[in-house]
């Protein structure tokens, strides 16, 4: 089994995304504060971002999992930025996760 990936890049979609797997290394979903915080990180190089955070639930006979993502959208004028933003939104969460993390 491989190490799960904290940000990486999701190329599958028409639009520019990060994904961040929150949940997995904090245990719990991104405050709005840590979100508004990330937000303003990315202003600083952008025009706007969309940012998503998603608490899934995945079930199967002898299986339940909560998943905690955070997406951010990029607009289509960062195509190809993608990994260069990568480091910031990488330090935003591990900061936010080092603040205030859950016990598994």
């Amino acid at each position: 089994m491989t190490d799960p990936t904290l940000v990486f890049v999701d190329d599958a979609r028409a639009r520019p995304r990060l994904v961040v797997n929150f949940g997995v290394f904090s245990g719990r979903d991104a405050t709005e504060a840590e979100l508004y915080r990330l937000a303003q990180t990315l202003l600083e190089e952008l025009d706007s971002v969309e940012i998503v955070a998603e608490r899934r639930f995945e079930f199967a006979e002898n299986v339940e999992a909560t998943v905690h993502q955070v997406f951010v959208e990029l607009p289509g004028s960062a195509r190809g930025r993608e990994v260069e933003l990568a480091p910031a939104i990488q330090a935003w969460a591990e900061d936010a996760i080092g603040e205030r993390r859950v016990a598994p």
